[in-house]
């Protein structure tokens, strides 16, 4: 059963060290604090049923079950396709975010650590802006059966229509999901299997603070029960964003090998969940003319987790990982060739990379909730990367959600973000962003 929840973040190490970031850190501590206040007076009265699930504790993500868990799960609106043993349902939400930006982010649809602007780094100067968008919107269809021995069958496919590199106004649909489930096999494309969707902080910017580790991919996974308590899961997985930089030479990043993945998961008392994650792949760049083929091995290590707590099941999370060539598995840093750098020789050099993040959600009533999370990264850089690129960074949200009607969630957020570069050269960007999401 889900419970009301409220957005989380990360706790930061070096989170905002100027002057003019602690300042602005004080600011969103004190709505915090008073926030907290108002939690704790209304916690001696706990009649009202969390059970009505009006705003979901995991941001409206689709749970990844298998095997018996598939069986049990709830399967909400879902309807009987006569004749058979299976059933079918639609649902999604749709999504209107209005967003008032005051630094000239990049990104005028999410804001990602790395698209905070930092002054004379070569990127174009902007000023503060609005947008207005419904891109988050998104639709799945869940098919689930038996097969003739009994064994679960689930199909699920999902669509949002955040295809950012089709123009600003040019919202085609986006592949999400699309996997089948037989037994406890999953094949197809969803959330990677060192993706940990309970530590997945409650924003109302569709970029979560860059906070999960892994993306979605294509995958081959198997998952089992290790006792009660305890499940593993391994898989063969896609690395789709390696991460490499090329710097001038000629050539493509590519692989030869599927990354190799591996979770185990512990359930708690309180309904909570600990998790830790093993990747090990390869990295590889293909030169052209006189460079010659490099290849490289990333690993990396994450331990990440959610525990309830309080009579209106109040929860925080936390999230950290550290690794080798690392950069490809943190959000924060896709894109931004983070992984490996070639060398003067044309040879790949990993760059080891880490981040930490916390957050808690706090259940004011069953129709109010808020969130608050912070997230720190840092990359030990090549001395062959360009000092211009980003080498660590540090986000903030605090947000009030609150559920008017049923189905209904209406929300403002703020948040501050720092970009650092490898020069020491960094910028902070500021944004409030209102939401009204419809849920089906």
């Amino acid at each position: 059963m889900k419970h009301i929840n409220i957005e989380d973040y990360y706790f930061t190490i070096k989170i905002f060290d100027s002057q003019k970031n602690r300042k602005g850190m004080k600011y969103i501590l004190g709505i915090f604090l008073i926030i907290s206040q108002l939690v704790i007076a209304q916690d001696t009265k706990v009649k009202d049923s969390i059970a009505e699930d009006r705003i979901d504790d995991f941001r409206d993500n689709m749970m990844n079950y298998m095997g018996q868990d598939l069986i049990d799960a709830d399967f909400p609106q879902s309807m009987p396709l006569f004749g058979s043993k299976s059933r079918i349902a639609f649902g999604g939400y749709v999504k209107l975010d209005y967003l008032q930006d005051f630094d000239g982010g990049y990104d005028r649809f999410q804001y990602e650590i790395q698209n905070v602007p930092v002054e004379g780094d070569g990127r174009p100067d902007q000023s503060g802006y609005m947008n207005m968008h419904a891109r988050e919107s998104r639709f799945n269809v869940d098919f689930r059966s038996l097969t003739e021995s009994g064994m679960p069958l689930r199909l699920f496919v999902e669509v949002d229509f955040y295809n950012l590199d089709r123009g600003a106004f040019n919202q085609s649909p986006r592949l999400r999901h699309f996997y089948g489930v037989l037994g406890r096999l999953l094949i197809g494309r969803t959330w990677g299997t060192q993706s940990d969707l309970f530590a997945i902080p409650m924003t109302i910017d569709f970029a979560a603070g860059d906070a999960l580790t892994g993306t979605r991919r294509a995958q081959v996974r198997f998952e089992d029960k290790l006792g009660e308590k305890f499940k593993y899961g391994l898989a063969l997985e896609m690395l789709e964003f390696p991460g490499v930089d090329g710097r001038d030479f000629e050539g493509q990043a590519s692989q030869a090998l599927p990354l190799l993945a591996g979770k185990i998961t512990k359930s708690t008392k309180s309904g909570g969940r600990l998790f830790l994650g093993a990747s090990l792949f390869q990295l590889r760049w293909d030169g052209e003319g006189d460079i010659s083929n490099s290849t490289a091995v990333g690993w990396g290590f994450s331990f990440s987790g959610r525990e309830y707590f309080g009579s209106k099941k109040h929860w925080f999370r936390w999230m950290a990982s550290y690794g080798q060539g690392w950069g490809s598995q943190i959000v924060s840093t896709i894109g931004t060739q983070s992984s490996a750098v070639l060398n003067n020789e044309g040879k790949l050099e990993t760059m080891p990379a880490w981040n930490l993040g916390t957050g808690i959600a706090l259940n004011i009533s069953p129709k109010l909730v808020s969130n608050f999370n912070i997230n720190y990264y840092s990359l030990d850089s090549s001395q062959f990367r360009d000092e211009t690129k980003i080498e660590s960074g540090s986000s903030g949200h605090i947000n009030l959600i609150w559920s008017p009607y049923k189905k209904v969630n209406v929300g403002i957020e703020y948040m501050r973000l720092e970009r650092v570069n490898g020069d020491a050269s960094s910028g902070i960007g500021n944004r409030l962003q209102f939401m009204i999401k419809y849920l089906f």
